[in-house]
Order: structure tokens, then sequence, then C-alpha cells
């Protein structure tokens, strides 16, 4: 990452920068442009698939696998008695159904079927799950130990097929690891491990707030959820600013409505003095001149000029009062502001997380050899 662009930085300086990117947050380096650039998204959309599993490798070389078994020309049948020798090799402890067949060719492949139920257990979550798994493994007749990861979904009660085979019918030879394997005990218990490492339930959830999913909830019901309890924790603290800039305005406009009537009495007060400093003023000036009577209208002037002053202080109080008022309303809305983003969903982070079950919790209520028309 070194080289012309981006030169202002060196190795150790991108590698701190690798080391320290928040998330969602990308490392831009391009020949169109001068330096190194960090860039953000709110959303992030993977195509990536992760480690495949047995079943998806299986299910991905099926085609790659009929091809090779065309080319060798297989045929895991046999129509002569020697056939009916590998069914009746079979350990007597191992159940055995068989399919039947409409057509009476009764040509069968040999498959393991499998019928258990998982239990998923979790008190603090509140989690008391049962599911029922029912799988179906080929048996090659050259396989060499049982693989479960290639086992697939298979919903068919084998269980209900006859137990006994019919007459005249060709078999596919049954591997030795199957056949010796009494009661197919170690089949069961290979079983069990695989299940206790592949099965699990998926959930969701968020730190903020604090929500798990349910069981078989879908991401997008969760997060309606998730939404759901942000817009309630974001409307009681709206309804807690209200209530205490409510409690600041109801005393601001207390104020106000005292500093109006303070202007309105100045007002009433400097207008009669006013009148009564004419008065005096007009009486000493075209009646007698007396000294009394001029130092009383000096002194109603003095009064006017003090009266127009406290009114001058009354409205500019008046005015600051208003100011605070429409002062707060902004700072009310600022407030609610900060909550919006604070309780937008586009900022909640939501994980995967996953509950497996206990070995113990894994029943194996059959496994038996299923006879399946080719």
């Amino acid at each position: 990452l070194g080289g012309k662009v981006g030169s202002t930085f060196d190795k150790q300086e991108i590698k701190k920068l690798l080391a320290n990117l928040k998330k969602r947050t990308f490392f831009l380096k391009s020949a169109h442009l001068d330096d190194i650039r960090l860039f953000t998204t709110r959303w992030v959309i993977s195509y990536l698939k992760g480690p495949l599993k047995r079943a998806e490798i299986s299910k991905l070389m099926e085609s790659k696998k009929t091809i090779v078994d065309k080319e060798k020309n297989i045929n895991p049948f046999a129509s002569d008695s020697t056939s009916l020798d590998v069914y009746q090799n079979i350990d007597t402890s191992i159940p055995q159904y068989f399919e039947i067949d409409p057509s009476g060719k009764n040509q069968f492949v040999a498959t393991l079927g499998v019928k258990a139920k998982i239990h998923f257990y979790d008190k603090r979550k509140n989690i008391d799950e049962e599911r029922e798994v029912r799988l179906s493994l080929m048996l090659e007749p050259e396989l060499q130990r049982i693989e479960w990861g290639d086992a697939r979904e298979d919903n068919t009660a084998f269980e209900k097929f006859p137990f006994t085979s019919p007459s005249k019918a060709g078999f596919q030879v049954l591997p030795e690891v199957v056949g010796e394997d009494k009661g197919l005990k170690k089949a069961i218990k290979l079983l069990k491990e695989e299940l206790y490492r592949e099965e699990q339930i998926e959930l969701f959830r968020s730190l903020s707030p604090k929500l798990e999913s349910r069981v078989d909830e879908t991401r997008s019901n969760f997060l309606v959820r998730v939404k759901d309890m942000l817009n309630e924790k974001k409307e009681l603290e709206i309804e807690k600013l209200q209530i205490r800039y409510g409690k600041k305005e109801k005393t601001l406009l207390t104020r106000l409505l005292r500093a109006k009537e303070r202007v309105k009495k100045e007002s009433s007060d400097s207008t009669s003095s006013m009148i009564e400093t004419g008065i005096a003023v007009l009486g000493a000036l075209f009646g007698k001149a007396s000294p009394t009577k001029i130092s009383s209208a000096l002194r109603k002037g003095n009064k006017v000029l003090k009266e127009r002053g406290d009114m001058s202080r009354a409205e500019e109080r008046m005015a600051e009062l208003e100011d605070d008022i429409e002062a707060l309303e902004y700072e009310l809305e600022d407030k609610i502001d900060i909550l919006d983003e604070k309780y937008n969903i586009d900022n909640c982070e939501v994980e995967n997380f996953s509950i497996k079950p206990r070995k113990k919790d894994i029943d194996v209520e059959l496994c038996a050899v299923v006879w399946k028309v080719s």
C-alpha cells in the first residue's frame, strides 16, 4: 500500500490506520487521488459465503459425482442369489426398512435413515424448543467411514415402510462399516457428535437497546420490535424534557407577566407625572413664580426623568424575558433533535448469535438401514 499515492503516510502509519478501522469504515487508495482516504457507510452488504459444510459440498459436487459414476459405468445392483447373501449377513441388531416399489422390480440402494429430536434449552433467555431432524445418508459399497455431514434432510416417514424384504429383490452391497456395526451404535455416536457441532438456533440481538430475538423470528420482524422499543424510550425522554422545560417556561411566563404589569404601571406613573409637571411649570411661568413653586416644578421634572428611566429598565427586562422564552423553545427543539438521532434505528447495531444444544439433549429415536428403490 506504499508508493506514490499516499506517500505522506509511512508503513507504520498505514498499519495503525488499518488496525484501528471502526465498523463499516473503508480504507481507499486510488491513483486518481492525491492521498489515502477513509470513508464510512451505514449499510454493508456482503455476498461472501463462509466455509462450506460437508452437506453443501456434497450438494455442489452432486453433478460431478454423477458424471464420474457414469464414466466408470458403475452398476451397484446384482440380480443373482449372491446379492441376498449380503442382506442375510447384516447383524440382526440393525433395523431395516424397505421402500415399496410400485414397478415390482425391487432393486434397492442402501441408505441410513435417521429420526432424531434435539432440545434447545436456555432458562435465562426463556428458550425451550424441540426440533425434529430426519436425515438420509447414501451408503456406497466402498464406504470406509460414516460421514454424517454428507447426509440430507429427508422427511420421508421411513419407519412406516415394511421391515421385511420383498422376494426376488436385488440389493446394493452394504459397506462393512455399517453391516458390522451392532445396533448401529458407532453410527449413532458419530451422528450425535455431528448434530452437536452443526445444529443450532440462529438469533439476533441488539446491545442498545438491549433486546434479543425470539426463536424463528426473522431479522426484519426483530428490527420492527427494536424500532418500537426505541420509539417508546424516545417518547418517554421527550415527555420528561417537556415536563422539565414546561416548568422553566412557566416560571419565565410568570416573570414576563410581572414585567408587563411593571411596564404598564411605570408608563401610567410617567404620564401622570408629566401632566403634574406641566401644570407646575405653567403655574410657575404664568402665575406668581415663587421660589417654592419653582422648586416644586423642578422636583416633579426630576421625578418624570426617574420614572422614564424605570420604565425603560422595565421594558428591557420584559424584552430579556421574551428572548429567554424563545431561547428555551429552541433549546427544547435541539434536545428533541438529539433524541431523534440517538434513537434512530439506522444507528442501532444488530448482531447474530446462536444457541447450541447440550449433548444430553440430543435423542436419536431411530437409526436404521433403509433400502430405497433405485
